[in-house]
This record gives C-alpha cells, sequence and structure tokens, in this order.
C-alpha cells in the first residue's frame, strides 16, 4: 500500500516504535542476567518496567488515534539485537561483555531517543496534543535511562582502566 499522508507516516512510524520497544523489553532480562555491577543489572530491570509501560502508552497512543499498529519489525531494533548476539560469539569475558552491553545499551537509548523525538514533532505538527504528551513521557524516559547508563559507562570504563593498571 502506498503511504500519502504524513498521517499515515505517523502511525507507521508508532508501528515501528511498537516493534523496537517489544524487542528492546526481549532483550532486557537477558542483559540484566548479564550484568555483573549491581547498578547496572538495576537499571536494566528498572528499563524492563519503563519499557512495558511505554508499551502501554503506545497502545493508548494508537487508540486516541482510532487506529491499529500494523504488523512491522523494527530493523534498527533488529540489528542492535543482532549486535548483542554478534559479541557473544566473540566469547569475550564477563568483564568485557558487561562493558559491551552498556555500550549496545547506550547505542539502543539513542535510538529510542532520537524515534520519540521525532514522534513527538509529528504528534504536535499533526495537532495531536494528548499523543504528544504521552509521547514526550516515553521521551523523556529514554532519556534519563541514557544519562544513568552514560553515568555507569564511567563508572566501569574507570575500574576496568584501575584494573589494566594493576595487571600491568
Amino acid at each position: 500500500m502506498a503511504m500519502t499522508s504524513p498521517r499515515e507516516l505517523f502511525v507507521h512510524e508508532l508501528a515501528d516504535a511498537m516493534s523496537a520497544e517489544h524487542i528492546i523489553l526481549g532483550m532486557l532480562p537477558e542483559l540484566a542476567k548479564e550484568a555483573r555491577h549491581p547498578e547496572l543489572k538495576q537499571a536494566f530491570k528498572d528499563h524492563e518496567a519503563e519499557t512495558k509501560q511505554q508499551i502501554e502508552q503506545l497502545q493508548e497512543v494508537f487508540k486516541l488515534l482510532g487506529e491499529e499498529p500494523e504488523d512491522t519489525t523494527c530493523h534498527a531494533a533488529e540489528g542492535l539485537k543482532k549486535e548483542h548476539e554478534a559479541l557473544h560469539e566473540e566469547e569475550p569475558t564477563p568483564e568485557v561483555l558487561e562493558l559491551g552491553n552498556v555500550g549496545g545499551a547506550a547505542k539502543t537509548e539513542h535510538y529510542e531517543i532520537a524515534t520519540y523525538t521525532t514522534l513527538v514533532q509529528m504528534a504536535k505538527d499533526l495537532g495531536e496534543r494528548d499523543v504528544a504528551r504521552l509521547l514526550k513521557a516515553n521521551l523523556d524516559q529514554e532519556k534519563a535511562m541514557g544519562k544513568r547508563l552514560q553515568g555507569l559507562a564511567k563508572e566501569l570504563g574507570k575500574a576496568t582502566k584501575e584494573q589494566a593498571t594493576a595487571t600491568a
């Protein structure tokens, strides 16, 4: 079916975001299990709960729009998932896996921030204030998680540097 209007693009992009959230939701328990740092483990668990809430808010968005999400796959989120799988193929040490997971999670947050930033603007442009508000709530959660991960990445990086100095 040809996409002929900004609203059709918006609904398509919403479905893509829904797919991304479901893919990410499926990855978070594994990331939490692989995390050795207690704060990182908790961040992944917290984000799992937030992701469930974000999916609920996207469902509410579709309801407000009187639309059903199309069955689609977010290729970007699938790619991020494949990167995680490829990291496992390298048989990293637990420390290296954890660092890789933090980096992958940061990439994911940046993707989600870009997605929700765009969706919020599209909702505003289409005059969908209530929809924009729900999408902005998701955006704010993604930004907060991005900052949290950035802090944890610095902490893990510092510990890695100290460990490397001690063994040198």
